[in-house]
């Protein structure tokens, strides 16, 4: 697994925006093309996310931090997208990390040696719209022992090999 880095701005939108979620496509002035995604709230928020970049997850989660420039950049963005953001309180500035199996697929299913205990992560983006079905196939896990709705078998954790110490220790110390 490793981590994909991600940044958001919430916005305080009121009824401005509709409940709508937004799945766009744009070209900054630099010629990238970003694909950023709004999930307008109940609460009267909006939640726009984009801009991804890959770098080694830290340790200490309180050094997870945007990359320069990137939430200037996801702010002209918005206010390209929308004269509603364009004008709306950003309520956080902020930075993730999803993760992400090295194949693209999601982890979901039995986790190997630990009677019991399921796993699901690695949706990357798709997390938000795969919930839905991922909770339902690991609720039967947990009930009937195997799931009916999905056919998780391309999504087992046991592709993958045991996770080594020895090797993210390694890692670390390049870094």
């Amino acid at each position: 697994m490793f981590g994909l880095k991600g940044h958001s701005l919430l916005f305080e939108t009121g009824r401005e925006v509709p409940a709508e979620a937004l799945f766009l496509e744009c070209r900054e002035a630099s010629g990238a093309v970003q694909t950023p995604e709004l999930f307008p709230r109940g609460d009267g928020t909006t939640y726009v996310c984009a801009i991804s970049s890959e770098s080694l997850v830290p340790v200490d989660p309180a050094r997870v931090a945007p990359d320069p420039g990137a939430i200037d950049r996801l702010r002209v963005m918005c206010s390209e997208i929308s004269p509603a953001l364009a004008t709306a309180k950003i309520l956080a500035r902020q930075a993730c990390y999803r993760p992400v199996a090295p194949d693209g697929l999601p982890l979901i299913g039995p986790i190997i040696g630990v009677e019991g205990a399921y796993i699901a992560t690695g949706h990357s983006v798709w997390g938000i719209l795969n919930a839905p079905a991922t909770g339902e196939a690991v609720a039967e896990l947990i009930v009937d022992g195997t799931a009916r709705s999905v056919d998780l078998s391309p999504f087992a954790p046991a592709r993958f090999p045991p996770f080594d110490p020895a090797r993210l220790n390694r890692i670390l110390a390049k870094n």
